[in-house]
């Protein structure tokens, strides 16, 4: 039976969680079932969007709780650069089952951003080793996001959540994202010699809702990448564990990165994990050097790896990987179908369980709160003026064909209204 926390009887005193003030008060969620989120007065809200495309298992997995319950008490705080039972096994499970081949050590972090970050000082210390000093620009794709540290910031594509902030922000070259072409000029502009790496994400998620790239891009960006000797970071903070169909968004295509980032679907919602692993020769030549990558106080506590082992033990049992493919072609043909011809479309795409609708005269902000008033959430992307808005659907890989249903119902309903 499940019970619901107890909440104030103020329910002003909401207000108060907003950091900054916001236009209206917060949905209060009590409880999450299934692909549902449960209201304070009893509302169930269809989590079409898996959060900020997390959750990935579904909602109310008790096993992950007590997998996090039980590791807790026995083992609370550890520095990091010591070995913990859960730490060692998540390494091998990952190492063993998920990884590409040739990527053997992996570094935990608690966000997407601390794990971008990290790999952005990955990069760095691979040429420092091989006495290289003059490279450090980290080039990226305009859209795209990746993280809210000032040095992530720097590097992404989201004009939206940059705003303000250039002072802040080193002025690093950003490309089209679907033009390999310009990678190669870009780097030439820069200084050949000064570009460390090129970050990007498999598949274009918060700043433009699901965009893929033409099918002979990753091939030419990858040439051009080994020419001019510069490590590919694949941000698969969204796209990873399963998410488009396959264990990682790049292997839709022939892309081979030097350093993988994830985050999302590692703690599937359930524990704040990210990782960031690397191409064995990538940290060989580290290592050789004597160099080293410094660790956040919170990497990868033992119980959070307890409960990233948890997560992992359900996708492996139910095949989750596979269900997102299958499902995700229902969910994008469903779609397609439903807003084919409608005034406020202008696009359906994505790969897997991650499918964008590229919105036509409509703000995403308001048609997210048209299918909130409707009972579902779905992530509202887009990145400044020069993008396309777009809802981002993203629910658990455990959806079910008439929850789809569903879903695409409340879309439409909600996009004839506004």
């Amino acid at each position: 039976m499940m019970t619901h926390m107890s909440t104030t009887s103020d329910p002003s005193a909401v207000d108060r969680y907003p950091f900054t003030r916001a236009a209206k008060r917060p949905p209060l969620v009590v409880a999450t079932e299934g692909i549902e989120l449960i209201l304070d007065d009893g509302r169930r809200v269809i989590d079409a969007a898996g959060g900020a495309v997390v959750t990935n298992i579904g909602h109310g997995r008790h096993e992950v709780a007590d997998a996090v319950a039980s590791a807790m008490r026995t083992i609370d705080y550890v520095v990091p650069t010591w070995a913990t039972p859960h730490r060692v096994a998540l390494v091998e499970r990952l190492a063993d089952r998920w990884l590409p081949d040739g990527f053997d050590h992996v570094y935990f972090a608690g966000g997407g951003s601390e794990a971008t970050d990290t790999a952005v000082r990955v990069a760095r210390s691979y040429h420092l080793a091989r006495g290289d000093e003059r490279r450090y620009k980290v080039l990226a794709r305009i859209p795209s996001y990746h993280g809210a540290t000032v040095t992530t910031l720097a590097i992404g594509g989201h004009m939206a959540r940059r705003a303000g902030l250039d002072p802040l922000l080193a002025e690093w070259p950003k490309v089209p994202w679907n033009d390999a072409g310009a990678l190669a000029t870009a780097i030439e502009a820069a200084g050949p010699d000064t570009v460390a790496a090129f970050m990007a994400e498999p598949v274009i998620g918060a700043s433009a809702g699901a965009l893929v790239a033409d099918d002979d891009y990753w091939q030419q960006i990858m040439e051009v990448c080994r020419h001019y000797g510069i490590l590919f970071i694949a941000d698969e903070v969204m796209t990873g564990f399963g998410r488009t169909g396959r264990t990682w968004g790049h292997q839709h295509d022939p892309v081979q990165p030097d350093i993988l980032v994830s985050a999302k679907g590692l703690g599937g919602g359930y524990v704040p994990m990210s990782m960031v692993s690397a191409s064995n020769h990538v940290l060989d030549t580290i290592s050789e050097a004597g160099g080293s990558v410094m660790f956040f106080t919170y990497s990868g506590p033992d119980a959070m790896c307890a409960g990233a082992l948890a997560v992992l033990d359900i996708m492996e049992r139910e095949g989750l990987v596979a269900r997102a493919a299958e499902m995700g072609d229902y969910l994008q043909s469903s779609l397609r179908a439903a807003l084919g011809d409608h005034q406020r479309v202008s696009e359906v795409r994505g790969r897997g369980l991650m499918v964008g609708v590229e919105l036509a005269g409509v703000s995403a902000v308001t048609a997210v709160d048209a299918c909130v008033e409707r009972g579902m959430w779905v992530y509202p992307a887009g990145s400044g003026p020069a993008v396309a808005d777009a809802l981002l659907f993203a629910p658990p890989l455990t959806v079910a064909a008439d929850e789809i249903d569903r879903i695409v119902a409340i879309t439409v309903d909600a996009l004839d209204a506004v």
